[in-house]
């Protein structure tokens, strides 16, 4: 049995009760966080409180330990910033308006028993456990190892392209509308909130009560800029087109490198700008997509996530809405010369943009006004190709070597996001520049720059051969997961396939083709067996008459 003391609060590993832990580097004697349960709280006789990993005006989510089922979790406590505090003994003293905290707190509970009916969804956090104490609510989830998408594009170059990117989202639609047919919204869809796992699967994360999405309530709202509505910020209810415009969003800021503009300024000035290379390499379908649930007022957007799958779907997702340009160019026999291809290419993407939606909606006999489930409604953003930034000639700068440098670096450098936009727009192998960091630039070393210039570049792939490593064997499927990636292996690429082998009591990795020790292409294909011959400890039921709902 796990000695709770041996913990460390920060990471959960066995650190053998070392005051900064040897593998995360967390000090709990240094540690400090402001109406945050204290470390080692213990809840139902269960849950051992962890650092709080986050907070919002719903209250805390904390790392966990479940010390019947010793595993792993998140706790979520009801905790409303400004409605209440707390007492010396840990309970939650209400304040004034003690209706609004009630009222809360019943919609706490509730949305987690909604959330716990749904845990057989790939996509959602599974609930374990839901119960009351200390005057407030508890909501117990499990714990997936994994990063944020945020933090994923920063490993990966910034950006993922369409073809990247469409395994990791595809998913979450159908995750998305199982919610909404069970009356949730998550009103929050970001890169910050959307987890990816070292399983590789993407997940939903940060459900909260909708009082807390929207502006204008006795909640403090917690808003992401670019990627919440302006219904959000009007106070007004959420609906399923909420969830769209997060997740067009999100999908927006995966393949261009750049956010939007927050909802309200677009709706001031709407102008939904796809850089031109990236436009000239996502499918025609994929962009008028993201046009009609990008809209910035509700009624004029998609109204139901199927309807987005559809338009997503409308065109072959190998088929770059540039292409129809090049087979007309070709099928007439037409030479045409650098400066009219490169002038053809941002009119065609810019009138693929919008003709092919305008098309759509005359072949499927789509109306604005009509009340359907249809939103592929007539664009009425404007949609622009081109480079993102303003450029100024007041003051200029001299352009940096930027090559060996990581795309991380520049994006946290203060000095080079007043003076540039940065746009990972390729990816090549290249044996002189380490995998990860920059081999090439669209603008020259010293060329004088306005604020806010675009610049392109180009990440090492490292190598092209590498050799699988022999220590794969035994390491958890999770954690061969992320090894492969950070290798440079494609999400797509990888397979993982049941094997029974001996008893083990996770899922490890007994072998993989081609074989460990083999030098091989990053572009091939990888299958790993893993071992399904688990043994699993008998969770002892727990006691605590707090427990009110039980999703084990």
């Amino acid at each position: 049995m796990q000695n709770i003391n041996d913990l460390c609060m920060g990471c959960m590993c066995d650190n053998h009760g070392e005051q900064v832990c040897s593998v995360c580097g967390f000090d709990a004697a240094n540690y400090h966080c402001e109406n945050a349960l204290p470390l080692r709280t213990t809840l139902a006789n269960r849950y051992v409180v962890g650092k709080a990993v986050s907070s919002n005006g719903e209250g805390f989510t904390y790392l966990g330990y479940d010390s019947v089922a010793a595993c792993v979790v998140y706790i979520h406590e009801y905790f409303p910033t400004g409605l209440c505090s707390r007492t010396a003994e840990q309970s939650v003293f209400i304040g004034e308006d003690s209706f609004s905290y009630n009222e809360g707190l019943l919609q706490f509970v509730e949305l987690y028993k909604a959330l716990g009916s749904l845990n057989d969804v790939p996509a959602l956090f599974k609930v374990i456990d839901i119960f009351e104490t200390n005057k407030t609510a508890y909501a117990i989830t499990e714990y997936v190892p994994g990063i944020s998408l945020k933090e994923f594009l920063l490993r990966n170059g910034g950006l993922l392209s369409w073809e990247q990117a469409r395994p990791l989202f595809m998913p979450l639609i159908a995750a998305l509308r199982t919610l909404h047919d069970n009356g949730i919204i998550h009103g929050a869809i970001s890169p910050e909130t959307l987890m990816v796992g070292r399983d590789g699967r993407m997940r939903i994360s940060a459900f909260c009560i909708n009082s807390v999405r929207l502006s204008g309530n006795e909640m403090v709202p917690e808003l992401f800029g670019g990627y919440a509505a302006v219904e959000q910020y009007d106070g007004t209810a959420l609906t399923a087109a909420t969830d769209i415009y997060a997740f067009a969003a999100t999908i927006f800021r995966t393949i261009t490198g750049n956010p939007l503009s927050e909802s309200v300024q677009r709706r001031e000035h709407d102008n939904l700008n796809f850089p031109r290379a990236i436009a000239e390499k996502t499918p025609r379908g994929v962009l008028v997509a993201m046009a009609n649930a990008l809209q910035v007022e509700p009624e004029d957007r998609t109204r139901h996530i199927q309807q987005f799958k559809e338009d997503l779907e409308q065109s072959d997702p190998s088929e770059p809405a540039a292409k129809e340009q090049q087979k007309a160019e070709k099928k007439a026999g037409k030479a045409a010369t650098r400066k009219y291809t490169l002038i053809a290419a941002l009119a065609t993407a810019l009138v693929l943009c919008l003709v092919f939606g305008i098309a759509a909606i005359v072949q499927n006999g789509r109306s604005k006004k009509a009340e359907s489930s249809s939103s592929s409604d007539l664009v009425t953003s404007t949609v622009s190709v081109g480079d993102i930034g303003n450029s100024s000639t007041e003051s200029k700068y001299s352009v940096p070597d930027f090559t060996g440098k990581t795309v991380a670096s520049l994006l946290s450098n203060e000095e080079y996001q007043k003076w540039f936009k940065f746009s990972v727009v390729k990816k090549e192998y290249n044996s002189k520049v380490p995998k990860g960091k920059i081999c090439g630039q669209s603008v020259s070393v010293g060329t004088a720059a306005s604020k806010a210039t675009p610049v392109e570049l180009t990440v090492s792939l490292g190598s092209s051969k590498v050799t699988l490593p022999k220590k794969l064997k035994g390491k958890t499927r999770s954690e061969a997961y992320i090894t492969l990636l950070e290798m440079g292996f494609d999400p797509d690429s990888i397979q993982f396939i049941e094997k029974k082998g001996n008893p083990t009591k996770e899922e490890v990795v007994l072998s993989t083709s081609p074989d460990l020790g083999e030098s091989v292409s990053v572009d091939s294909s990888i299958i790993v067996y893993y071992n399904t011959n688990i043994v699993v400890d008998e969770p002892q039921q727990s006691s605590n008459e707090d427990t009110g709902y039980d999703f084990n």
